[in-house]
């Protein structure tokens, strides 16, 4: 049983280890790490697209107005990175989709 094993195992244990032992035992938690971050990324292989408020308005045919109001309404809610508001491409194409926009916003 190696020391990775041990402590997943749970309760109070004592142990004397030599260098050895803790070089395996990071190496276990780096190979441990790199799984779960494998496995995260295959939950999500894509990562969002952000647009600034400009590129927002000209994806969804409206001006920074219209997405401003829509965001007040809760309708297309921004993140804000510092003092810049940014929009989710996948809000975006969501709310084209349900608009029923024509062909061109669809294949956004």
């Amino acid at each position: 049983m190696d020391l990775y094993s041990m402590i997943e195992a749970g309760g109070r244990i004592k142990l004397e280890v030599t260098g050895e032992d803790l070089v395996k035992f990071a190496d276990r938690l780096i190979e441990k790490a790199q799984e779960m971050k494998a496995h995260e990324l295959a939950q999500h292989p894509t990562e969002e697209v952000w647009l600034t408020t400009k590129e927002a308005a000209e994806k969804c045919h409206v001006c920074s107005t219209t997405l401003w109001s829509w965001a007040k309404a809760g309708y297309l809610v921004p993140a804000k990175m510092g003092r810049q508001k940014l929009f989710a491409l996948s809000d975006i194409q969501k709310i084209l989709n349900d608009r029923g926009g024509n062909k061109e916003q669809k294949q956004l």
